[in-house]
C-alpha cells in the first residue's frame, strides 16, 4: 500500500495518484464529509473489489463522485430544473443527488437505472478526479455496518490490508455523511439526512 500525505494540491502527486486510480487501483481518500473508498467507476473488476472489501451487498449501488456537472449530465437522462438549482447552491458540497441513468450511465452502474452522484468539496480530491478524466466510486471507507471515519487513524486495519493507496488529508470538514436526495420523483425525497439538514434544503426547494 502506498501512502500519500496530501493536504494541499501537489500536481506531481495528483497526477501519480490519478494515473493509478484510472488504471483500477483501490484508494482510501478524504472528502469534505468522511473518508471514502473508491476506484475508477468504469473499471468493473475494481468496483467488484470494493464490494468485497466492504462486505457490501451487491444489490446496494455505490455512489459516484465527479468534478463537474457536465460530466454528470453525460450519464443521466435528465437534470430537473429544481435539482439544478440545488446543485448550483450546494455543489461542491455534502449533497448527493439520485438521477435516472441513460445508456452510458448504465454501463457505469452495471445496468442499474439510478445513480447517486456528488461533487465533493475537497480540492485535492477534485483535482484527482479531474486528472483522471473519469468519475470515481466514492463509498464510505469502512466495513459495511461499521462507523464512518473522519481521519486516517480511525480506519480499520482489515480495510487497509486490501487497498492499494492511502491518501492522508487530515481530518475531514464535517465527519458526517452527505445528504442523499432522490430527484427522480417530485416532490423530491430525502433518502438520507446527513451533513446538509432538511431545514436548509427546504429553504431552496419545497420537499
Amino acid at each position: 500500500m502506498k501512502t500519500y500525505k496530501v493536504k494541499k494540491i501537489n500536481k506531481k502527486v495528483i497526477k501519480e495518484i490519478a494515473n493509478e486510480l484510472k488504471n483500477g487501483k483501490i484508494a482510501v481518500f478524504p472528502t469534505d464529509t468522511i473518508y471514502g473508498l473508491g476506484t475508477n467507476a468504469f473499471y468493473y473488476q475494481s468496483v467488484k473489489r470494493i464490494y468485497e472489501i466492504k462486505g457490501r451487498d451487491y444489490k446496494k449501488p455505490l455512489p459516484v463522485l465527479f468534478d463537474n456537472i457536465l460530466s454528470i449530465k453525460k450519464i443521466i437522462k435528465k437534470f430537473p430544473t429544481g435539482a439544478q438549482k440545488l446543485a448550483k447552491k450546494f455543489w461542491p458540497g455534502p449533497l448527493t443527488l439520485v438521477f435516472e441513468t441513460n445508456e452510458l450511465g448504465m454501463i457505469l452502474t452495471g445496468g442499474r437505472k439510478l445513480v447517486a452522484a456528488r461533487i465533493p468539496d475537497n480540492k485535492v480530491l477534485l483535482s484527482i478526479i479531474k486528472e483522471m478524466k473519469s468519475p470515481l466510486i466514492g463509498t464510505s471507507a469502512n466495513i459495511s455496518g461499521k462507523k464512518d471515519c473522519r481521519c486516517v487513524s480511525s480506519l480499520e486495519k482489515k480495510l487497509l490490508k486490501n487497498i492499494d493507496i492511502l491518501i492522508d488529508g487530515g481530518i475531514t470538514k464535517t465527519g458526517k455523511v452527505s445528504t442523499v436526495l432522490d430527484v427522480t420523483k417530485f416532490p423530491y425525497v430525502i433518502l438520507r439526512e446527513g451533513s446538509l439538514p432538511r431545514t436548509i434544503l427546504g429553504k431552496f426547494m419545497k420537499l
